[in-house]
């Protein structure tokens, strides 16, 4: 693979300048020690943090390329299949970089190198993947989000106008490229599935819209033919597609593809898959964040980790980044794909969403919070849980649907506050309160106030909308539905229900 590889890359050598760039080494360099001390590298490593840490900085990358190619005037289906396909690459790239540094690890004895042997080794591999040929890729991401939005302006208008093929016309340009220039046809010729641009690593050429009457149209078997010839050799075959018809950056049969063990494969695709879903979840809720007030400090990333340690269902540090465990992860981004479909979500698609939602709701506070206690911690989540599972028709509708389970915004067992906010909910029935304005008012609290106050934002809610007396038909004192909210926050339902039973008129 690595000398296919190679050879297609020739053409590097003849680019001017350098990719706008820069890859931190550090996190192949942490990878490869992992490796090192695992004493071997397997497929199944990729779904462990510091190998998706490798296809995240390379994702990383090939996205900047795209998000700086194409306009926000470029549908956003495009735009998250090309991002869904350079997600998949980065995987591939990520196995077959951490494959090869796996099998550095041994001499030719089968004994492990000295761990100072084994770096020089990483800087040659790293420097080979992440700079040299991630060059090349960048470029090429670069040019074809370019000529994947182009051709999907040049899909509106049909056969209207025909296409021409066109080379820069300067000295660089290469001969077998040169030999497709001029030739003219309808953009529903098949010659533009094989042979649109770009045709190799650093093609500088382009397919432009031309009036029908200005050229002659090119014969279409002649066109085949010439198209055919320019890209004979094997480095160059594997170009013949058309990104935006196939919305892909890079082609099926790149090398990176090629994984000759079918469990290493297997394994591979599932957990790219995976990710790669996630980033389209991380796009989706990217683009509807810009018209929506759900990030104070703007969005960022969704993270998917092993928080089993935690005992967590997600996180978010309020400033654009929420981490959910992989399985609630794709969950959700399993379940947002249906909805765009309108499909039926499963429960636990829903229930996924739903803790989405939770960690989005976190960052709509103005106020990030520092160093609370124990119990503060307790009162802001329970504060956000209500709202969040209050309002969570509002994430439905920013997709265009209704909400689907509705009873999760009433209970949801496997929130680790679901108790406590069932609590609150039961006190607000019992002290027949105005549901509406008692939400209203927790969230104005939750997002005006410090999270150290939720307490009170909590108390006062149900103080000021209450229509109930306490025994003697005295109006119950702010102190006495503190006590009702503190036993909320214990979790002690009976003796919630049993203590405002006794006060109650």
């Amino acid at each position: 693979m690595a000398q296919l590889y190679s050879e297609t890359l020739l053409t590097l050598a003849t680019g001017k300048g350098k990719a706008k760039f820069k890859y931190n080494d550090k996190v192949f360099e942490r990878a490869a020690e992992w490796i090192h001390k695992k004493g071997a590298f397997t497929p199944d490593m990729l779904g462990e943090q510091l190998a998706r840490d490798v296809i995240d900085e390379t994702y990383r990358i090939l996205n900047t390329a795209i998000e700086s190619s194409i306009s926000h005037k470029v549908p956003e289906q495009l735009t998250y299949a090309l991002q869904n396909n350079a997600f998949i690459f980065s995987g591939f790239k990520a196995y077959h970089s951490l494959n090869e540094v796996g099998l550095s690890l041994t001499t030719g004895k089968g004994e492990i190198k000295p761990f100072n042997t084994f770096c020089e080794d990483i800087g040659k591999i790293n420097n080979k993947y992440n700079h040299n040929w991630l060059e090349a890729e960048y470029r090429h991401a670069v040019r074809a989000a370019q000529t994947a939005a182009k051709w999907d302006r040049y899909a509106e208008d049909g056969d209207r106008y025909n296409l021409q093929y066109r080379t820069t016309g300067d000295e660089r340009v290469r001969a077998d490229h040169q030999a497709m220039d001029g030739i003219t046809l309808p953009a529903s010729d098949p010659f533009w599935n094989e042979y649109y641009v770009p045709n190799g690593w650093n093609c500088r050429c382009d397919v432009v819209q031309v009036l029908k009457d200005d050229y002659e149209t090119t014969n279409s078997e002649e066109a085949l033919k010439r198209g055919e010839e320019a890209t004979a050799e094997k480095k160059e075959q594997i170009f013949r597609f058309n990104p935006g018809k196939k919305l892909k950056l890079y082609p099926d049969k790149h090398p990176y593809y090629k994984v000759s063990d079918e469990e290493a494969k297997r394994i591979i695709v599932k957990l790219v898959e995976d990710e790669a879903k996630i980033k389209m979840l991380e796009a989706e809720i990217k683009a509807i964040a810009k018209n929506t007030g759900w990030f104070e400090r703007g969005f960022k990333q969704i993270k998917s980790v092993d928080l089993s340690q935690e005992g967590l269902n997600g996180q978010t540090d309020m400033n654009g980044i929420i981490t959910l465990t992989t399985e609630r992860a794709t969950l959700c981004a399993n379940g947002v794909e249906k909805l765009r479909a309108g499909k039926k979500l499963a429960l636990k698609e829903a229930d996924a969403i739903a803790t989405l939602w939770h960690e989005i709701t976190h960052n709509r506070s103005k106020v990030v919070p520092m160093g609370l206690s124990f119990e503060e911690t307790i009162y802001s989540e329970l504060a956000n849980e209500f709202v969040a599972r209050k309002t969570l028709p509002e994430f439905y509708a920013a997709f265009g649907r209704n909400i689907q389970h509705k009873k999760l915004m009433e209970s949801r067992e496997s929130s680790g506050y679901n108790n406590t906010v069932c609590c609150y909910q039961a006190l607000i029935e019992i002290t027949k309160c105005d549901r509406e304005k008692v939400l209203n008012d927790v969230r104005e609290h939750l997002f005006t106030a410090g999270y150290n106050s939720q307490e009170f934002g909590l108390t006062d809610a149900v103080f000021r909308n209450l229509n109930v007396k306490a025994k003697g038909n005295k109006a119950f004192t702010l102190r006495e539905v503190s006590l009702m909210v503190k036993l909320c926050s214990l979790q002690k339902p009976e003796e919630l229900a049993e203590y405002i039973k006794s006060i109650i008129h």
